[in-house]
């Protein structure tokens, strides 16, 4: 890979995934720099040493002047340019390839757009974007990355978390309509202000139909709930198949697909409910349990967890995926 570089915009909770998952993977772009409102490089050291679920405990962490070193073992040293304050004045803006707008603060393309410049030619976002000049996800449709695009939506946690699913089912067996129900949790600075479970929209409603073009918007239902709670999120399937066959055998035949298939790494059919912390970290889009799957009829349930902050993985997978094409 051609030396490509990224910078960060938002070191929150994704962010704090994204920079764990980018010190395991030697194949991707250069992080060279990291952008903050809120924190500060005394602040983001005190949370690299002292995460309670994001562990850096592999690493040398350290700072020389503005600059983040990681050294994590059997790695050189990384330097990373660390700025604090709006990203229109981070003192980087311009002289990285790709701005990784992961803020959730400039939700628009036109947004997004005002941040490019100098070398930065393209932004990839963390979030829906309506106005996106294209959303790919990984594993289904980054193939059809538009080289002309500018302001890319990596989708969502959710958004991931059903699309190459629901495609993969779609393929092998029709389906005919679907619905998704989500547990999701908060971050734990949010524990203060969310004293109740609250239901909201979820962006995956309108972003589902729009991605998959089988799925009518009508036949199409998202329950999304979010809870004050900081652990790994629930999120559970339900698809009417036109010939779904016996369950045995789909539930194998998704099974291979996770193991080897087309949803290897996306994917995992656990074969037991360990719970849902059993999965914190867990770098699938979604673990599907195997052992409370159901076919009644035409309609399979397939209830899973899922590690909505640890998406940043598959961020990533997709960063890496269009760099490539590009090379």
């Amino acid at each position: 890979m051609s030396d490509v570089t990224a910078g960060i915009n938002g070191f929150g909770r994704f962010g704090l995934h994204l920079l764990r998952a980018w010190l395991d993977r030697p194949d991707a772009p250069r992080l060279a720099a990291i952008n903050d409102d809120y924190h500060d490089l005394d602040a983001a050291l005190r949370i690299l040493a002292g995460d309670a679920k994001v562990s850096f405990a592999d690493c040398a962490i350290g700072a020389d002047g503005d600059t983040l070193v990681i050294h994590k073992r059997g790695q050189a040293p990384w330097r990373i340019a660390y700025s604090h304050g709006p990203a229109r004045q981070a003192p980087w803006r311009g002289q990285t390839d790709w701005w990784l707008e992961c803020s959730g603060a400039h939700p628009t393309a036109q947004q997004c757009r005002e941040l490019l410049g100098g070398r930065t030619r393209r932004a990839l976002l963390s979030a829906t974007c309506d106005d996106a000049d294209q959303t790919l996800v990984f594993g289904y449709n980054e193939a059809t990355a538009d080289p002309a695009a500018e302001i890319i939506s990596y989708g969502s946690c959710t958004v991931n978390a059903f699309v190459p699913l629901a495609h993969w089912l779609h393929g092998r067996y029709g389906v005919g309509d679907a619905s998704v129900s989500v547990i999701h949790n908060v971050a734990p600075a949010r524990l203060a202000t969310l004293h109740q479970p609250e239901r909201r929209t979820c962006t995956l409603e309108r972003m589902g139909p729009r991605l998959l073009p089988f799925l009518a918007p009508q036949r199409f239902f998202v329950d999304y709930v979010l809870i004050p709670y900081t652990g790994v999120s629930l999120i559970d399937f339900r698809f009417r198949l036109n010939a779904p066959g016996a369950e045995a055998d789909l539930l194998d035949a998704l099974d291979a697909a996770c193991r080897g298939g087309e949803l290897a790494g996306l994917y995992r059919l656990a074969a037991r409910d360990d719970g849902p912390q059993a999965w914190q970290l867990s770098p699938e889009s979604a673990v599907l349990l195997r052992s409370r799957a159901r076919l009644a009829g035409d309609t399979l349930s397939l209830p899973a967890y899922f590690d909505n902050e640890n998406s940043a993985v598959r961020y990533l997978d997709l960063l890496t995926a269009l760099v490539r094409r590009r090379d």
